[in-house]
């Protein structure tokens, strides 16, 4: 059986497209709270060994300079958890490098094809869709991060308290973005929901450029954790370092059919898949 696109969903056959967590422990919607994550350094692989050839290699390029500053705990933007590790205050966006060398921003709507991107924390703007677990991971690399691992993910996610929710335990109405108004982002797009369900209809950039679709970085200010880390719920799926495909958190139009808030988990697709609804941020050692 063919795997349909992970943002395919509670159309009229009501079958979510996204595999949960194999091991159970987060898949479901009443998946019970589990206690906060204790992250000495992660115990996930990374996906050196899905990227490829090229794609590792290019992991590695042109670390960015802007992140160092001894005299911090980490690098501007970004937040410490566990005294470990530092994630991205906001989901990512890229920079795409023109021929001369020079870095200018990419629009956040199209996919990465050949360009050589590198990511940056989606301050105010429209973070990256589009983009897959490979690309994510590249994009970090050339800006000296990787991809968080999933038990980073988790444990800046749920914070100290282990809370269900980035802001507490309870579902709270409007606090992210995680309640599409519309029907279904693609069929409201295209008008139908016959044929759509293809990788070039799935990544068409008009997707996302639909009102009330993927929000700003920040812009649901009472989306954060504890550390001050925007919208690990809702808004776009965040890919994370693990070779076999996994992206977690759900997206602006869904965030419940894998699991409650930080424990949501979507394990259907291989890390070189990408739709509209896929982002990432990245992380780096302290």
């Amino acid at each position: 059986m063919v795997a349909l696109p992970c943002a395919v969903y509670l159309l009229a056959t009501a079958v979510p497209a996204c595999a949960p967590a194999a091991d159970g422990g987060e898949g479901g919607a009443d998946a019970p709270r589990g206690d906060a994550v204790d992250v000495p350094g992660g115990e996930d692989a990374g996906v050196e060994e899905a990227a490829g050839g090229d794609a590792a290699e290019a992991v590695g390029d042109g670390p960015d300079d802007r992140i160092e500053d001894a005299g911090a705990p980490c690098p501007p933007l970004m937040a410490l958890v566990n005294g470990v590790f530092c994630i991205d205050i906001y989901e990512g966006k890229l920079e795409e490098q023109a021929p001369d060398g020079s870095w200018a921003p990419a629009e956040p709507y199209f996919t990465v094809g050949s360009r050589v991107v590198r990511a940056v924390p989606a301050e105010g703007s429209v973070p990256q869709g589009y983009i897959s677990g490979v690309e994510a991971q590249a994009a970090c690399g050339r800006s000296g991060k990787r991809l968080c691992t999933s038990d980073e993910w988790l444990a800046a996610c749920q914070g100290a308290a282990g809370r269900i929710y980035p802001y507490g335990d309870e579902h709270i109405d409007g606090a992210c973005n995680d309640r599409y108004a519309g029907g279904h982002p693609v069929v409201d797009y295209f008008g139908t929901s016959e044929g759509v369900w293809d990788m070039a209809h799935m990544n068409d950039p008009g997707i996302n450029r639909q009102p009330g679709t993927v929000a700003p970085g920040g812009s649901f200010a009472a989306c954060a954790s504890d550390r001050g880390v925007f919208d690990l719920h809702g808004n776009l799926h965040e890919w994370v370092a693990d070779a076999g495909g996994t992206f977690r958190g759900g997206f602006y139009a869904d965030a419940v059919l894998n699991g409650a808030g930080c424990l949501y988990r979507t394990t259907a697709h291989d890390m070189s898949y990408h739709d509209y609804s896929t982002g990432f941020r990245c992380c780096v050692d302290r």
